[in-house]
């Protein structure tokens, strides 16, 4: 605890005005009441920005069935060009992470297995030797890494992989479980980070304790894992008698100064639905006590899609809530030994429906945000950047 309390305190840095926000643009082309764009995927990983390029990545149904989308807006253009399918067949919860000079890599799922690829004409490569879904990516100082839940046994386990490039073509260089048993129940949803030293962290939902749990698990260059940990600092057990334990779901991890930062869905005020929670990556032992993101106005009502983007100099973490009557898109800087007040998004808030954020930052730490606008006339994919003032 003394220990934890002490990177806390490490972790402090002097208030700032905040972001300065300029006008959103529109991402996908195809738009109706019957078509529905999806950001869902593990680590909330739908946009990557460097360069001045960025590449966001969707799954829709314009074509009658799931297909994955990219669509790029190169350092020199206003807008983004005209999407194009990742794939041939039907995919899902696609995610995409930045290589530098104007090329992304993406991955998906597909036909039961996860694929990746570099954008943007690079060929595809199958990641999984098995069925699998839920693949991330975390690239940063020369290292790309993916993971994924893959079936073993009777449920599915994490799989961490090292990936090598070679131009515009991707070879595994490592594939690794984290954990070499056979999973007790099951495991989903990864989140990934790398670190300065080449390290990885990966963290996921985990059910071994009869409930969701957010565990994670540190590694090392050679994707040699420790024992898992949890990331929630609440015990399981049952309230009153009743179920395994309390809920928690979608961790999301992010690298800042040169540690992990996580933020999960947490619903331990089980009255009012899931909450956003943080934790640091204390580097041994567990991880810090667990800190509320959203404040006292958003307490009494259920958040989504959380998710937390880091560099050196600061970290925001984003959700959306409908604390003014429709879901808006808010989010929260950290401030040295807690979350600021929440700030809804210009572009994402007000009449109408904004939810599902992902957001990057990128290496002169612009913070690039995406989500969903429903409206009666189909739903946009939208996009804006902001610049701390």
């Amino acid at each position: 605890m003394r220990a934890a309390l002490g990177l806390l305190a490490l972790l402090a840095m002097p208030g700032y005005a905040g972001w300065g926000w300029e006008a959103a643009l529109e991402v996908n082309s195809a738009h109706g009441p019957a078509i529905f764009p999806h950001l869902e995927s593990a680590n909330r990983q739908g946009v990557a920005a460097a360069g001045g390029a960025v590449a966001v990545v969707w799954e829709d149904n314009r074509s009658g069935a799931p297909r994955c989308y990219a669509a790029i807006k190169p350092a020199t253009a206003a807008v983004f060009q005209p999407e194009r399918a990742l794939s041939d067949g039907e995919c899902y919860e696609p995610v995409v992470a930045p290589l530098g000079q104007g090329r992304f890599l993406a991955a998906w799922e597909e036909a039961g297995r996860v694929h990746a690829r570099v954008l943007p004409d690079g060929p595809p490569l199958r990641l999984s030797a098995g069925d699998a879904a839920q693949v991330t990516l975390a690239t940063g100082n020369g290292n790309i890494h993916a993971a994924w839940a893959e079936q073993a046994g009777a449920h599915r386990r994490i799989v961490v992989a090292a990936l090598a490039l070679d131009g515009n073509r991707l070879a595994l260089a490592r594939v690794q479980p984290v954990e070499s048993g056979l999973p007790a129940d099951g495991q989903a949803w990864p989140a990934l980070a790398v670190s300065g030293s080449g390290g990885v962290t990966v963290a996921w939902e985990d059910r071994r304790a009869h409930h969701t749990v957010p565990m994670a698990s540190r590694g090392d260059a050679g994707l040699a894992f420790a024992e898992p940990l949890r990331i929630t600092d609440q015990a399981s057990g049952g309230m009153n008698g009743l179920g395994a334990g309390l809920g928690a779901m979608r961790p999301k991890l992010a690298t800042w100064k040169q540690g992990t930062v996580a933020v999960w869905l947490d619903k331990r005020d089980f009255l009012s639905g899931y909450d956003v929670y943080a934790a640091f990556d204390t580097g041994s032992g567990p991880f810090s006590p667990n800190l509320r993101v959203q404040d006292s106005f958003g307490d009494s009502l259920v958040q989504w899609h959380a998710s937390v983007v880091a560099d050196d100099t600061r970290l925001t973490a984003v959700w959306d809530d409908a604390r003014d009557g429709t879901s808006d898109v808010w989010l929260a800087n950290w401030e040295g030994s807690g979350f600021s007040d929440n700030v809804a998004v210009p572009a994402a808030s007000g009449p109408g429906d904004q939810s599902d954020p992902v957001a990057a930052l990128d290496e002169r730490g612009r913070l690039h945000l995406v989500w969903l606008d429903r409206r009666a006339d189909g739903t946009r994919v939208r996009y804006a950047r902001a610049q701390w003032k």
